[in-house]
């Protein structure tokens, strides 16, 4: 995401007609730092609460903030001193990793570590904890690991964004993101690692991950360990500015260490395109799968309509336009964006896990939910837009087993039973923030045809959005045959799952009294 300091070019912009228009535009795409609002005023206590009675007693239905939070819901910006409970948001990030981050029930917050490319010293970069890309010390960063124990921690933003954001090489990236992975995961080992959040997943930025990839196989010798990959999805014009002049290079540029005169070229009206919104999430699951990556998650952790409404016909963005590409995008996320071949398998094989829409409360971009009110911030029409989408969102939970091993031990000499390990993934491809349980089983047999049960009820707790874990039983007295084990996922409270019809997997497997074993052979 671009942003600029000062939104004062714009308005001798507005002026005129076309050609300052574009100069506007591409001074936005220029500048850098971000705009945000002041905080709203806590609220305050209701006339007609202060009038009831002491003796009046009121009950009120039990509704857990937890449970109207979803998991595929977010926004970027600080939220500090925004109500947004109305939006249901499941998460968020605000560009740094922030000590005393706002944390309302239900919500993740995701922190980010920023980057700086130096070029000296012992090492080509440094990193950040700040959004402005402020020094910081390893002790300042480790403090924020200890107080976000399992967060989900992005490692840059935007590093294929020349001037803005953090203009990092894709071979210094490599470096950066190794060592950053070694030092949050030595610290909390249950943290997972966030990759990419390239700008938009155009063929020149796809050719930055390679190089990413590429050299950070050539230096340490193994792929690159990727828990989960972030793309942003705008749609902005690629052109370098040492080729095309100011009216012409707006947009995202060519990314640090490419050398190339453009990339995609498109026109300011296209911002809101689905089809190159749909094509560049095809582009990306594609890419992931092509090296090695199929079905890992991926997070759209920024996208929007940047545009202002200060254009011409048909090349304005008012709100009514904002909203229906907001909607249309969130149709395609939520309930069209599944392919059995590139989506993750832990989540229904959806493509993205969970979106981000930009911004909470920039103005200087369109697209912002929450304005500036008499003083406070409320949601503007395009927060209302979101909030109305989100309310009619039912929350649910879909668990299922992904995948069933046995691992029998060896037959002793004359026996007729031996010892095997029965292990299930579960997942839940729900879209519930918290965590809900489920009960797993295993069994000898189809358990509907009068299957046996193999050890004792498992117990699971998982959130949404193609969350798992592994469940687990010791079969002791596994006899000697042919064996077709079903493994079974009940959540709670029972009825609870969305789909129950795949709630069951079976596996078969041979327990022999012989051990064949051949060498191994390496192509």
């Amino acid at each position: 995401m671009l942003r600029r300091v000062d939104a004062s070019p714009f308005a001798a912009a507005f002026a005129s007609i076309l050609m300052p228009v574009l100069a506007a535009v591409a001074a936005l795409f220029l500048g850098a730092g971000p705009l945000y609002a002041q905080s709203a005023p806590a609220d305050e206590a209701s006339p007609a609460q202060e009038a009831l009675p002491a003796a009046v007693t009121l009950y009120l239905p039990n509704i857990s903030v937890e449970s109207a939070a979803l998991c595929r819901l977010g926004v970027n910006g600080d939220i500090q001193g925004v109500e947004t409970s109305a939006l249901r948001l499941g998460w968020y990030v605000d560009y740094g990793a922030t000590l005393d981050a706002v944390k309302p029930r239900g919500v993740h917050y995701m922190p980010m570590v920023r980057l700086v490319q130096t070029n000296n010293g012992p090492k080509p970069y440094r990193y950040s904890i700040f959004s402005n890309h402020a020094p910081t010390t390893e002790q300042q960063l480790l403090d924020v690991i200890a107080v976000n124990p399992g967060a989900e921690w992005f490692i840059g933003n935007e590093p294929d964004r020349r001037l803005l954001q953090d203009d990092i090489e894709p071979e210094v990236y490599a470096i950066a993101y190794h060592d950053l992975y070694a030092l949050i995961k030595a610290q909390d080992p249950t943290a997972k690692i966030i990759a990419g959040s390239i700008v938009q997943a155009t063929n020149i930025r796809l050719e930055y991950l390679d190089r990413v990839l590429a050299a950070y196989r050539s230096r340490y010798g193994a792929p690159m360990p990727v828990d989960i990959w972030a793309l942003h999805n705008f749609i902005l014009n690629e052109a370098s500015c040492d080729y095309f002049n100011e009216y012409e290079c707006w947009g995202a540029g060519i990314p640090p260490g490419i050398d190339a005169k453009e990339g995609l070229r498109v026109k300011i009206s296209e911002n809101d395109s689905f089809e190159l919104f749909k094509q560049q999430i095809l582009r990306f699951r594609q890419w992931l799968a092509n090296n090695g990556y199929g079905g890992v998650p991926v997070y759209l952790s920024e996208y929007g309509v940047l545009m202002p409404n200060i254009f011409a016909p048909p090349d304005d963005f008012p709100t009514d336009r904002v909203n229906r590409f907001m909607t249309r995008t969130f149709d395609y996320v939520l309930n069209e964006a599944i392919d059995p071949k590139l989506g993750d398998p832990h989540d229904g094989y959806r493509l993205i896990q969970r979106l981000s829409w930009y911004s909470v409360k920039d103005e200087g971009y369109n697209g912002y939910l929450f304005e500036k009110v008499n003083g406070g911030l409320a949601l503007s029409p395009m927060g209302r837009n979101f909030a109305d989408y989100a309310s009619t969102l039912s929350k649910q939970a879909n668990f299922y087993p992904v995948r069933v091993v046995a691992q029998p031990l060896p037959v002793p000499t004359g026996g007729i039973t031996t010892t095997a390990t029965l292990r299930a993934v579960i997942a839940n491809s729900g879209n519930n923030s918290g965590a809900q349980s489920a009960i797993v089983r295993f069994y000898n047999g189809d358990p509907t045809k009068g299957g046996v049960q193999i050890g004792a009820d498992q117990t699971v707790s998982l959130a949404g959005c193609g969350a798992n874990m592994q469940a687990s039983v010791v079969w002791q007295d596994a006899p000697l045959g042919t064996h077709t084990i079903y493994v079974t996922v009940e959540p709670l409270p029972a009825g609870a799952d969305s789909d129950a019809r795949n709630n069951k997997l079976s596996l078969s497997f041979f327990v022999g009294s012989e051990w064949l074993f051949l060498p191994g052979i390496q192509s």
